[in-house]
């Protein structure tokens, strides 16, 4: 019987070495992925205001992507170094001169050590911004 009880315990703990890790992981990349939104929300406000034009209902604002890089990189400086571990900035530019694309990179950590889970994996976030005026 103390055979089955000490299997059942082994097989419980590293169902939760998995979960705890799972849930991190994912919280972690919820928490970059929004990062990535509000940086290239950032990037799309970086528009040079002379360069507004008039299309129908709307303004556009056209952007450059060195300016928005700027942006990114001036906004990701503000961000505090313990929210995210090596974050990293892998792209920063306009893919059509109206949105705004912001790559992002870091890497997460297990919280639990295990040798059947990985210690620390690279997980990266893509967002798309665009300034509408009106």
């Amino acid at each position: 019987m103390l055979p089955l009880v000490a299997g059942a315990m082994a097989l419980a703990l590293a169902v939760s070495m998995a979960v705890v890790s799972a849930t991190s992981l994912t919280i972690e990349r919820h928490r970059l992925v929004a990062l990535a939104e509000a940086t290239a929300l950032r990037g799309a406000e970086s528009f040079d205001p002379a360069r507004l034009r008039r299309s129908g209902d709307e303004v556009v604002a056209p952007l450059e992507s060195g300016r928005v890089a700027d942006a990114a990189l001036e906004f990701l400086r503000g961000v505090p170094e313990v929210s995210h571990r090596e974050l990293r900035l892998i792209r920063a530019d306009t893919p059509d001169g109206s949105r705004a694309r912001v790559v992002l990179e870091a890497t997460w950590y297990a919280p639990l050590w295990s040798e059947f889970l990985p210690l620390s994996l690279p997980i990266e976030a893509e967002a798309l911004s665009r300034s509408v005026i009106r």
